[in-house]
């Protein structure tokens, strides 16, 4: 087996919830993980933050953001915070999201 196949598979790991607690930061697999998602984030055309999430999912709807993306919200709100503005919409279910998206014209 190749080092790259090696680092392939720890950086899969990275991507499961709590997969990267115990991770060293400087690691090759973190750094590869990193660099999927930021690509992920530039190719997408819109963000969804599923709410309740973590840290990181926060870093990354402001990631989005600063990319010019719109970001969405969706689930219940546990307090306010003063950057929740950079969020299009936040409904509380993914009903709610979806009615948002059909009167915006962006799904059908």
């Amino acid at each position: 087996m190749r080092a790259e196949d090696d680092d392939d598979d720890e950086a899969a790991v990275l991507g499961v919830a709590g997969g990267a607690d115990d991770a060293a930061l400087g690691s090759t697999a973190v750094r590869k993980r990193f660099e999927q998602d930021l690509a992920a984030l530039r190719a997408a055309d819109e963000f969804v933050l599923v709410l309740p999430a973590g840290a990181a999912a926060h870093v990354e709807a402001g990631i989005a953001s600063g990319l010019g993306k719109r970001c969405w919200a969706v689930g219940p709100v546990d307090r306010s915070e003063t950057l929740r503005p950079i969020s299009a919409a936040m409904p509380s279910d993914a009903a709610g999201l979806v009615d948002r998206l059909r009167a915006l014209y962006i799904v059908q």
